[in-house]
């Protein structure tokens, strides 16, 4: 097998093992059981349509993920393994899209192709949202679909390369919403920069690329125009503008400075930066080359838009670690195959790989007791079994909802309520959060656990 075909297999089995040290560890506060949550609640009701978290239609996020979800727990029944191996197959769809895209890129290196998968499959923020039950690896994606669709369209690939990118652009708005035109519209746009002197480019590049955009959010529409109408006026405000607008100005979440993502580039490309194979290939990787050019606009130019945007989290560069891959492989192409050099390069990778998975397992014992909500989530679920009315102190992000497999809403109380609603119902109980040895507020403490920093107590009324 040759060095390139070895790096291949090599990025599989890494992800292979990066699913397995996942199934160790719990499902995680507050994103993946908010999410997981949110495809609880819409299968019990079963709506398509409109994803509801505590009763309410939730519009942070569209249905694309929630939908696939379900798909699985139609098939082999509702389980916590099935969401992580759904976003795995997606990790692997994406090594098989950046292997395309790397050869498409570089043409005159083919062995960049199979060396591309094995760089991205060493990423340790890869291999985290790898078997993560968030929207950023699946987004990643169809950023590299887009991608290969627009390289593809520039090297003169005719209609179909243009349905790839609508697809992408279609499948992101579904994933994520309109992040991923920051992704993929500005590299589209300044395609002159990357690929000048060659390929497809003029007025008709930009009328199909119109045409193209325009096609992915019809696909959109097509849920967003009949959600918007079953969910009311509120949810259809908030999927059509106000999550978009807000996100883009006054961020309600992760809001941050213009230059986050800069200070985040050296943990988004561990262990990169410590690979000397890359640091080698890198000076005899030329900028005039079209592959070079592509990778290092579409990164800038989604940096730099994405830099604009109010909120921001050091995962939503991910597809940008995707598509860097790349030229990872590029880098790597120039060496030799054989001996030693072949047998450093993928011990390198290896080794990170491996690394990172002894960590995330055995992170589970120091770390589980404070994010494993399982058995708290089990008590409201004999509770709610038995008709007792149950309440959260503070914002309800849906923690126990899945984990507990809950029926009904929990009621969100402020700290100060907590009183008149215990007295109001006698037989309740409410979850409190608290800092400190011992719960000091009203109630009566019947169940406690440590949880992100601090505890959380279930207390019934004195």
């Amino acid at each position: 097998m040759s060095g390139p075909a070895r790096a291949t297999a090599l990025a599989v089995a890494l992800l292979a093992t990066y699913f397995a040290a996942s199934l160790a560890r719990p499902v995680l506060p507050v994103d993946e059981t908010r999410y997981l949550a949110v495809a609880w609640e819409m299968w019990q009701r079963g709506d398509l349509l409109v994803p509801y978290l505590n009763g309410e239609p939730y519009s942070h996020k569209p249905p694309l993920l929630f939908w696939l979800v379900q798909a699985g727990w139609a098939l082999a029944g509702v389980s916590s393994w099935w969401p992580r191996a759904l976003v795995a197959l997606f990790a692997l769809g994406s090594l098989g899209l950046l292997r395309s895209l790397t050869r498409e890129l570089f043409p005159e290196r083919p062995e960049a192709a199979g060396w591309a998968p094995l760089v991205l499959a060493a990423s340790w923020p890869w291999a985290y949202f790898s078997s993560a039950v968030m929207f950023d690896l699946v987004l990643s994606f169809f950023v590299l679909l887009g991608a290969l669709g627009l390289v593809r369209a520039w090297r003169g690939g005719g209609s179909g390369a243009w349905v790839a990118y609508a697809v992408a652009v279609g499948g992101g708005l579904l994933t994520k919403g309109p992040v991923v035109l920051l992704h993929l519209l500005p590299v589209a746009v300044l395609a002159p920069l990357w690929g000048r002197g060659a390929g497809v480019l003029g007025w008709a590049w930009y009328a199909r690329l119109l045409l193209g955009t325009l096609g992915g959010a019809a696909v959109a529409l097509a849920w967003a125009v009949p959600a918007g109408v079953s969910g009311g006026e509120a949810y259809r405000h908030a999927i059509l503008w106000g999550q978009t607008a807000g996100r883009m100005s006054e961020s309600f979440a992760h809001r941050e400075p213009w230059w986050f993502y800069p200070a985040a580039l050296p943990v988004l490309t561990i262990p990169w930066w410590g690979w000397p194979a890359l640091w080698r290939g890198a000076r005899s990787t030329p900028l005039r080359e079209v592959g070079v050019r592509f990778v290092l606009v579409q990164g800038a130019a989604a940096l730099l838009a994405l830099s604009l945007v109010s909120g921001k989290q050091e995962q939503y560069l991910l597809p940008e670690v995707a598509v860097l891959a790349a030229l990872g492989g590029r880098m790597l192409a120039g060496r030799r195959e054989q001996g030693n050099a072949r047998r450093g390069v993928e011990g390198f990778a290896a080794a990170s790989g491996l690394v990172f998975a002894v960590l995330a397992v055995a992170a589970v014992p120091l770390l589980g007791p404070a994010l494993d909500l399982g058995a708290v989530s089990t008590t409201l679920r004999s509770l709610e079994a038995r008709g007792v009315p149950l309440a959260n102190e503070g914002k309800y992000h849906g923690q126990f909802h899945f984990l507990g497999r809950l029926q009904r809403p929990l009621e969100v109380v402020r700290e100060e309520q907590i009183p008149d609603w215990l007295a109001g119902h006698p037989s309740g109980r409410v979850v409190v959060y608290f800092r400190g040895d011992s719960y000091q507020g009203p109630g009566r403490v019947e169940y406690v656990q440590p949880y992100r920093g601090q505890s959380l107590a279930v207390v019934a009324a004195p």
